[in-house]
Parts: structure tokens; C-alpha cells; sequence
């Protein structure tokens, strides 16, 4: 089956488009989607982490949030219930519930907090920097929030140039895309098997690669976009915006209100959203002004099985009459876009499923991106470019092949560093930062020694492995939550993180073993040729100052 094509100058354009703005963001989103593939688990990597967290979850329907309240009240000083504060009701992935509010000095100065309360005991443990961050980490990095003020907007960018990335693509392949996706195969040469996989697993992920392009724009530059939103749809009113995006900025609170005696408390609102949407959960508490006459109090539901299955609703404090709702499965485009959103970019709305074919899928995507870097440099490697061009695309591959892979290893190095690393040290996480970041960079260098692709593959697939492998040892050993320990006691959240890297660690030592161990091939060989000219390199790979002779072959 063959489509239209496109007309030479267009398809030229598209074409010489999709490769220059895919060379350029390559490498910024690979570290988006690899990231952002552990990222998808932050929830479920929790128990993990955090060795003090692995006790029986406590139903939060049984979880008395007025009594919360007021142990933060007594033993957080200067807290402010005026200013919003809010309670994440405790769950399977994260025990705890998670309180955050803000502090007010006597000089104004505001500062926020954020505990963790055991709903057993109702032990407050206010902490300015948690003792573990490990997912967070991760999380963080996929928006490139470690860049100070611009780095959100820097994630957003390389989203958005990779909406052209996919759109020019497709274009460009598109009079044969259908066929080059049926007669994939993996023989012949490793530029033909590069394009063909590139194009097919490109096609089979096009859905996904749109999502994750569009979500991550839109989120990435969320604040320039509400922006000319404001003044197409609301007139230039910013807060109509906002009300549409989040319900209770809409409302209007005085500080010197006067004091609710009789307020409906935290406990009265939980229940009686839960009555009025018993096939959703509470996923979010807040409270304005508190204790005032004025004050509200807002619930977030979500069902985690429909991808408009969350809601909002407000109430009053004084009296607990209903002031606002956004229901789950009854909202408006505007009031449900935001939602849609997050859930589709996220993959929160499926089950551990969902996330697991994300997973899976943003590591094709991470594929997709290396073997386009080695289809634009195998492109290169011909006689059209002097040897000075020919090395420059030969060390820019390198640089973006030594960051790409070895944030294999370097995730590794962060799991195994959360277990090293004890937890009453202080300043812990940034510790832990330090032996990813430094980790990373030690291990990016470490590749630009290596100028045959195969072997810098091998070798970072080699350590991550390795690393991989320690990974449950440490866990074992700092813990002593082995991982048929954890089975047998139920603590299946730590017991799939263990096994997973069990099984990436033993697949990939197989695939070193078998497969790329000692092979010579067009993706990384740089042996001279047994017969013929003795200076002609076989392979597609330049030494840092290749010879005059390579330029070509001598005719006989």
C-alpha cells in the first residue's frame, strides 16, 4: 500500500525539519521520557524507599482528620490556619497521610510545611526536607525542575518542538510507511535496520508520542498558555481562568471574618462527600480560612478508573452547605481539559496496567530517539563530508550516546545510594543527589573515552546490570527485607521493586553476554580491513583523527 507523497521541495523541507529539530532536542528528551518512565511508579516506589513506611495501610474512611488537625495545630508553631492547608488521605502506595500547611512568624514572614502523620498514632513528624526523595528525584528531573526559574519551561519547549519532531516525520515517511512497517526485519545493514525501526516502532507508538507531546507542552508552559487563554475566552480575566482550572480560587476570603464556633469540621465534610460519591475516594482535603465564618473546605475525588473520573467540590465551613462542584463524569470542557491532562500524561487513571504499558512505551520512545541519532550519523559517514565534518558528527553522537546510556546505570546508582546512604543522616537527600548527579556526569564522561559505539553500549549496559543486580542485595542486606521476605509478608510494593531489577539486571547481562559481548559490526567496529588498502576503516565508526585515506577506497 503506498499513500501520496508528499511534492520534492516539501518533502525536503519536512524532512531536513525533522532532522535538525530532532538532533537538537534528542538527548533533553530522552532524559524526559526515561525519567519520566520511572517517574509513572513515584506511588509504588515509596514503600521501598522508605523502610518506616512499611506497615499495614490504615483505611482512610477510619482516619480521624479532625484529630490531624489538631495535633498539627498543637506541635507545628506559627501555623497559620488562615492560609490554605491541606491533608492527603493515607493509601496503599503512601501510609502516611501527608499534612502540608504554612507557618507565619511575628514579622509576617511566611514560610510552608509539610509532615507525615502515622494514622495509628497520630505522631507528628514535621520535617523541612524528607528523609527520602528518590522517585521525587526522578520526578523532578522529567521536568527539568533541578534548572532554576526556567527549567519547567525548558521541558515544555523540547515537548513542543517535539510535536513538529512527530508531525514533519510522519510527513516524511509517509508515501511508504505502511509498507517499510510490514517489511521490518532485522537483517541487512544497521542503517537499514535503524530506519526500518525507527519508522515502525515510531508508527506503532504515534498515539502515545502525541499524548505525552501535547501534555508535556501544555504543562511545561502552562502559565504562557493561560495567558492568551484568558483574553480569548474570559475577556482578559485571569481569575475566571483559574476558577475554571481550580474552584476555590474563585472564592474571596477576609482575614478578620469572624470565628465559626460552630464550623463543620474536617471529619462531617470527608464523610458526607463520600456519601454523596461513594464510587470515588478522597484524594485531597483543603481548607481556606479555616475557622471563620467565610471559610471552605474542598475534596477532590477521583475513581482511578475513568479518565473523567475526578471532581472537585466545596463547602462551607460554617455551615456545610455545598458552594461549588465539579462532579466526576458530569464536568464541562473547561472545567474537565486540566483533568484530562494530567491523567493522560501521568497514566493515573488506569491501574498498574496503564503504567506499565507507558513504561514500556516511553522506553521504545527511548529508542525511537537513539536510533535516530545513529541514522543522522550513519548518514554522514560518506565521502559528501570532509573528515573534520565526519569527526564532528562522530563526537557529537558520542557526547549524546554517553548521556542517554548511562542514565541506565545512574538510575542504578540512585537506588543503591537511597539503601547506603542511612536514614538519620542529616541532610540525607541531597547526599543521595549527589551520588546520581555526580554519578551520572562521572559515568557520561567515562563514555567519551570510548569511541566505538558498540563497545559504549555494551559497557553501560554492563554496569547497569551489575548495578541493577546490587540493587535488592543492598536492600537486603540495609533492611533485611529480602525479597521472599516481603512476599511472604505481603509487602508486594517492595517485592516488585526488588524483582524488577532482578530481572533488568539478569536480561541484561544475558544480552551483554549473547548478544553484544565480542561482536564486530557497522555499528561499532573500528578494526582496519584484513584485505585491501591497509589504511581503509571498515565500520561507520571514526577514530578521533581518521586517516586521509578514508576518504576512499583505492580503485584496482
Amino acid at each position: 500500500m503506498k499513500l501520496n507523497s508528499l511534492k520534492p521541495r516539501l518533502h525536503n523541507v519536512m524532512f531536513h525539519t525533522h532532522t535538525v529539530a530532532g538532533i537538537v532536542i534528542s538527548f533533553a528528551l530522552y532524559v524526559i521520557f526515561f525519567t519520566g518512565a520511572v517517574a509513572l511508579f513515584m506511588g509504588e516506589l515509596y514503600r521501598w524507599e522508605n523502610p518506616e513506611a512499611r506497615f499495614e495501610s490504615v483505611d482512610p474512611d477510619q482516619v480521624d482528620y479532625n484529630k490531624i488537625y489538631n495535633h498539627v495545630k498543637a506541635e507545628v508553631q506559627d501555623f497559620d490556619t488562615a492560609l490554605q492547608f491541606g491533608i492527603v488521605p493515607p493509601s496503599q502506595e503512601y501510609p502516611f497521610a501527608y499534612f502540608y500547611g504554612t507557618t507565619k512568624d511575628a514579622n509576617g514572614k511566611t514560610e510552608r510545611f509539610s509532615t507525615n502523620i502515622d494514622p495509628r498514632t497520630y505522631k507528628v513528624t514535621p520535617f523541612k526536607e524528607p528523609k527520602t526523595h528518590m522517585a521525587q528525584t526522578l520526578y523532578e528531573l522529567h521536568f527539568f525542575h533541578q534548572i532554576p526559574l526556567v527549567g519547567l519551561y525548558l521541558s515544555g519547549l523540547v515537548s513542543f518542538f517535539f510535536i513538529f519532531v512527530i508531525i514533519t516525520g510522519l510527513l516524511t515517511h509517509w508515501k511508504n510507511i505502511i509498507n517499510k512497517f510490514y517489511a521490518f526485519t532485522t537483517k541487512g545493514k544497521w542503517k537499514q535496520i535503524w530506519t526500518n525501526s525507527h519508522i515502525s516502532l515510531g508508527f506503532i507508538t504515534l498515539p502515545f508520542q502525541i499524548i505525552y507531546a501535547v501534555t508535556g507542552a501544555l504543562l511545561g508552559l502552562s502559565i504562557l498558555l493561560l495567558a492568551p487563554s484568558s483574553f480569548l475566552i474570559f475577556d482578559g480575566n485571569t481569575t475566571e481562568v483559574y476558577k475554571a482550572v481550580k474552584p476555590a480560587a474563585g472564592f474571596k476570603y477576609d482575614r478578620n471574618a469572624g470565628n465559626s464556633e460552630n464550623g463543620i469540621g474536617l471529619n462531617a465534610i470527608y464523610h458526607k462527600a463520600r456519601t454523596s460519591y461513594p464510587d470515588t475516594k478522597v484524594t485531597y482535603l483543603s481548607a481556606t480560612n479555616f475557622g471563620k465564618e467565610d471559610g471552605t473546605i474542598t475534596v477532590n475525588l477521583d475513581d482511578h478508573t475513568g479518565i473523567s473520573g475526578d471532581g472537585t467540590i466545596v463547602y462551607s465551613h460554617r455551615d456545610g452547605s455545598l458552594l461549588k462542584a465539579i462532579e466526576p463524569q458530569r464536568k464541562s470542557y473547561t472545567e474537565g481539559a486540566f483533568g484530562v491532562m494530567i491523567k493522560l500524561h501521568f497514566a493515573n487513571f488506569g491501574g498498574i496496567l496503564l503504567k506499565i504499558i507507558y513504561f514500556i512505551l516511553s522506553m521504545i520512545t527511548c529508542y525511537i530517539i537513539i536510533s535516530g541519532v545513529m541514522i543522522w550519523r550513519t548518514a554522514r559517514d560518506n565521502n559528501r563530508y570532509t573528515n573534520r565534518q565526519r569527526r564532528f558528527h562522530h563526537r557529537v553522537t558520542k557526547v549524546y550516546l554517553a548521556i542517554c546510556l548511562s542514565m541506565f546505570p545512574a538510575t542504578a546508582l540512585i537506588f543503591l545510594a537511597n539503601k547506603l546512604v542511612p536514614m538519620d543522616v542529616a541532610g540525607r537527600v541531597a547526599y543521595v543527589n549527589a551520588v546520581f548527579f555526580l554519578g551520572w556526569l562521572g559515568l557520561t564522561l567515562l563514555g567519551l573515552f570510548w569511541n566505538d559505539y558498540r563497545k559504549l553500549n555494551r559497557n553501560y549496559l554492563f554496569l547497569g546490570s551489575i548495578l541493577g543486580l546490587m540493587v535488592p542485595l543492598a536492600n537486603g542486606f540495609v533492611t533485611g527485607d529480602w525479597f521472599w521476605k516481603t512476599w511472604i509478608d505481603q509487602q508486594y510494593y517492595v517485592f516488585s521493586v526488588d524483582v524488577t531489577w532482578i530481572v533488568i539486571g539478569v536480561f541484561g547481562s544475558l544480552i551483554w553476554r549473547f548478544d553484544l559481548k565480542g561482536k564486530n559490526g557497522a555499528t561499532g567496529s573500528m578494526h582496519k580491513e584484513k584485505k585491501g588498502d591497509k589504511n581503509t576503516f571498515s565500520g561507520t565508526v571514526l577514530p578521533e583523527y581518521p586517516e586521509p585515506a578514508l576518504e576512499s577506497r583505492p580503485k584496482k
